[in-house]
């Protein structure tokens, strides 16, 4: 993988000769391989590489950004021309800085998998296959596998800045993926599920494909319930997603730009008492797991919500000097080809003390929903949200049938003030988490009252 530390050293000496109040360089390289079969043939095999710089510096208070995809020495006098001539074209900006060089080393995470370029690309394969065959195998009823995938990206980031901070990290995800197709009649349902680990011999793909055939076999024969409101349960899968939408309330730019339902709430009891959220960005093997963020900041945990009580908001540099603060570390790019912005890191609901098969137990009838349909139209200033729903009907217990064609509405601020339990089962998926969740009320319209 690239040298990039001999990349940084000469810009950031160029860069010290031009006069200028602040600068950062940082590069990102990564290589990848996909991976895809059905019907236990190789159907993809993508490899890949990618490569960037990005640069920041304020001129009398001005800030300037470019950014490259080219890291040869022929075009760095051009592109700190650019960013130095976009930084006069820019309003002065108070709040823009770059972090200090910390005193202390930076956090130790084990997250590079030394073996894995090690691998052969057949064991790689055939990981993907033994995917396939393990939702086949789970169930007779499972009749097509639409994808098994299996996906690797090994990756190094580094950071200098003028205060004299220099990092750099090292790190490799694995992760296997499967969409299949249970068949019955018919009646025909889909099922999924992913899972992920810096480490290959850690990804367990005969988990997840059970998993994705159970959740299609489950759902074989699903009808629509009446309207009406009832307890639920969310599974991990669902209370991550649902997370994921009131996480950006957590993020300082949206309450310092009045577009977070939980603007002036601080210190406030808001959500149930078991609800505890956490953003970690050193959470062992997490998917957003690094020793600092995007900026150099080092990443640590926060607690945005301590049994329904909100803490507080997440920062990067920017936000921070705003409000006099520190950084939170949640500096995140969405790419090299833009600036840090606030992003969370391992962001998820603590895992509470109850077994989750107790909360499906408890529930004299309701829904255990397994799927929602247009979550992103929820309204992430006010809360509010009407989407569709799948799940499972629960009476006395045990499941009743599967249930589809409804549709489930309320708040979130409301959804996470009505958690009357929270499950041991905390699971991540991508970089957000949760445990199952029992809801004490949730709307629900079905067939009509």
């Amino acid at each position: 993988m690239t040298d990039t530390l001999s990349i940084v050293d000469p810009i950031m000496t160029r860069l010290s000769r031009e006069g200028l109040d602040a600068y950062e360089v940082y590069i990102a390289c990564s290589s990848g391989l996909t991976i895809e079969v059905k019907d236990g043939a190789l159907d993809v095999f993508v490899k890949s590489e990618n490569t960037g710089l990005g640069l920041r510096l304020i001129k009398e208070q001005r800030p300037g950004f470019a950014f490259s995809t080219d890291l040869s020495p022929k075009v760095i006098p051009d592109l700190i021309e650019r960013v130095i001539h976009g930084a006069g074209a820019t309003d002065p900006d108070p709040f823009v800085g770059f972090p200090s060089s910390p005193a202390e080393t930076p956090p130790q995470l084990d997250q590079f998998d030394h073996d894995l370029q090690r691998i052969s690309a057949e064991d790689k394969i055939d990981r993907a296959r033994s995917l396939e065959a393990a939702a086949r195998s789970s169930d007779p009823r499972i009749k097509k596998v639409r994808k098994a995938a299996y996906v690797e990206t090994t990756g190094i980031v580094t950071i200098c800045n003028h205060a004299g901070l220099k990092l750099s990290c090292h790190k490799t995800l694995v992760s296997g993926s499967i969409m299949v197709v249970a068949e019955e009649g018919e009646n025909a349902e889909t099922g999924w599920d992913y899972d992920f680990s810096p480490f290959f011999s850690r990804l367990d793909m005969g988990s997840i494909g059970a998993t994705a055939a159970g959740r299609a076999v489950s759902m074989l024969g699903a009808r629509p319930v009446r309207s009406t409101q009832a307890p639920a349960v969310l599974p991990p899968w669902v209370a991550s997603d649902v997370l994921s939408i009131l996480s950006a309330s957590f993020m300082a730019d949206n309450v310092q730009k009045g577009k977070s339902m939980l603007l002036g709430r601080a210190g406030e009891s808001v959500f149930s008492p078991h609800v505890t959220i956490v953003d970690d960005g050193l959470y062992p093997g997490g998917i957003a797991s690094n020793p600092f963020d995007d900026e150099g900041s080092f990443h640590g945990r926060n607690v945005l919500v301590s049994e329904g009580v909100v803490q507080g908001f997440l920062y990067d540099q920017y936000t921070a000097n705003k409000e006099g603060r520190r950084s939170t570390g949640n500096a995140g790019r969405h790419g090299i080809k833009d600036p840090p912005s606030v992003r969370a890191t391992n962001f998820y609901i603590q895992a509470g003390p109850v077994d989750p098969n107790e909360l499906l137990s408890s529930l004299q009838e309701g829904l255990m929903v397994t799927e929602l349909i247009g979550l992103h139209t929820a309204d992430p200033i006010s809360g509010d949200f009407s989407v569709g729903a799948a799940g499972l009907w629960i009476k006395g217990g045990e499941i009743l049938h599967p249930v589809k064609g409804i549709a489930i509405s309320g708040n979130l601020i409301d959804l996470f003030g009505n958690v009357d339990g929270a499950g041991t089962d905390l699971k991540f998926y991508g970089q957000f988490g949760a445990p199952s969740l029992r809801i004490s009320a949730l709307n629900i319209a079905g067939l009509g009252t």
